[in-house]
């Protein structure tokens, strides 16, 4: 169990190609799934270099202890999601998102959307080194291959409303699995479509394969130079979308959600717990509430499914769009706000909201002790502040801004959020933060952080 330990994650399977997640690992995944978790899966993949054949190695897991396949081929994600939600299969999809080509990974749904996470992925871990799936000859499933992709297109089609108001795009698939479907989504949609980085490139040379301002930083000319209404990026498959406005300037996540919101009627959203308060106030004033959640995009969508929400959105830019129709697809994410642009008739950039100051802080800390010492300062605030919360780590509310400590799930390391209205809050309560974290160290005899 041990050996395999450290590709399971708390949210999916994720590990370098050809080192620890191999074919034979995946066939062994394929075999476990079988076991824990039995039913018709669709396989799929986005376009990175190895996964097609992590794709066949699972398919092969998964056939030869006795589970039928069905075989979707490649795609974004939101195709896998389709898959699930609407067709029923239980999916796994292989897939490392926006990290570097030497990564791969597989992202786990039962049907209707449910993800397969933490205590599920649990049970996978400790069941693959002990292979007690095979079935004997004659009791191998069966597979086929099924034009998922062709389907899930024609679902894109119909979800947003048509608006008389024609946008020039420019669309930035950064060379993953967005190309296959969204120059021309929208195009058929009637827009008109500046396309860089739409041809497929399995180890993202070109800028990589997460859509950061630094990666993109490209994209503020592009729109300026074709005198564009919006631009957007993609990640390697598809689920997170980086926002440009006509002037070129980087959108952020809350904004796009607020500029979203704007054309759909008033109701709850989902955001997670560092999202900026500017996504509070303007919910609530349309007499809604914001469901707070963990960083994460498995958060939102488990609450997505059991809320009736308007909208999700998470800092990093994740986008649970239409209501959850399709989960967090960042596809639909982009459809909802062209649409909402053609419904608002205006430039984007005078629909943004504007962004208070944010700052993000790591401060080295040993994985021994960076719990205790959140856990430390819950119990400090929840006795200093009045609005405090602690859904994922602590953040408190202040009069001038907000903070956020909390635990890094993957490094040794805490990770602080803080947002104000100016620079004098920021390195104020900057200070405040890291005098807190520097005696919960010393209380708790672990000398001090590194910065």
């Amino acid at each position: 169990m041990d050996k395999y330990r450290n590709i399971f994650r708390a949210y999916d399977i994720r590990g370098i190609f050809g080192e620890d997640l191999t074919p034979i690992v995946a066939v062994k995944i394929g075999g476990a799934l079988s076991k824990h978790f039995p039913g018709v899966y669709c396989t799929c993949s986005d376009l990175r270099s190895s996964s097609q054949a992590l794709k066949m190695a699972l398919s092969s897991g998964l056939l030869g202890s006795g589970q039928n396949v069905v075989d979707a081929g490649f795609g974004p994600i939101g195709m896998a999601i389709y898959a699930t939600k609407h067709l029923g299969y239980h999916v796994a999809y292989v897939t490392a998102s926006h990290l570097p080509s030497e990564w791969n990974g597989i992202k786990l749904f039962k049907p209707n959307g449910l993800p397969i996470c933490e205590e599920d992925l649990e049970k996978l871990a400790e069941t693959v080194e002990r292979e007690e799936f095979w079935v004997k000859a004659g009791g191998e499933g069966k597979y086929v291959t099924r034009d998922v992709l062709s389907e899930y297109y024609d679902f894109l089609l119909k979800v947003p409303k048509k608006t008389s108001r024609k946008l020039k795009i420019v669309v930035d698939c950064g060379n993953g699995a967005a190309s296959l479907v969204v120059p021309r989504l929208l195009r058929d949609l009637g827009h008109d479509v500046i396309g860089i980085n739409c041809d497929v490139d399995p180890l993202f040379r070109v800028r990589g394969s997460e859509p950061t301002p630094e990666t993109t930083s490209f994209m503020g000319k592009l729109i300026r130079d074709f005198n564009a209404d919006l631009g957007v990026s993609f990640d390697g498959d598809g689920d997170r979308a980086l926002f440009f406005d006509e002037k070129g300037n980087t959108v952020t996540p809350e904004q796009a959600a607020l500029v979203m919101l704007k054309a759909a009627p008033p109701g709850d959203v989902v955001a997670n717990v560092e999202c900026s308060s500017v996504v509070e106030r303007f919910v609530q004033d349309r007499g809604g509430k914001v469901v707070k959640v963990p960083v994460g995009r498995i958060h939102m969508i488990f609450q997505a499914m059991k809320s009736n929400i308007v909208l999700g959105v998470e800092s990093s830019g994740h986008y649970i769009p239409y209501g959850g129709v399709n989960l967090d697809d960042g596809i639909l994410a982009v459809l909802q706000l062209v649409e909402a642009l053609g419904t608002l008739d205006a430039p984007i950039s005078s629909l943004l909201v504007p962004m208070p100051l944010l700052r993000k802080i790591k401060i080295e800390i040993s994985d021994e002790v960076k719990f205790r010492v959140v856990d430390w300062l819950k119990n400090t605030y929840l006795s200093k502040y009045e609005k405090v919360s602690t859904i994922d780590g602590v953040r408190v509310d202040l009069e001038d801004g907000w903070f956020l400590v909390r635990a890094s799930n993957t490094e040794p390391a805490i990770r602080v959020t803080i947002e104000s209205n100016n620079t004098e809050g920021l390195d104020r309560i900057e200070k405040m933060v890291r005098k807190d974290i520097e005696q919960a160290m010393k209380s708790l005899g672990s000398g001090q952080a590194k910065k």
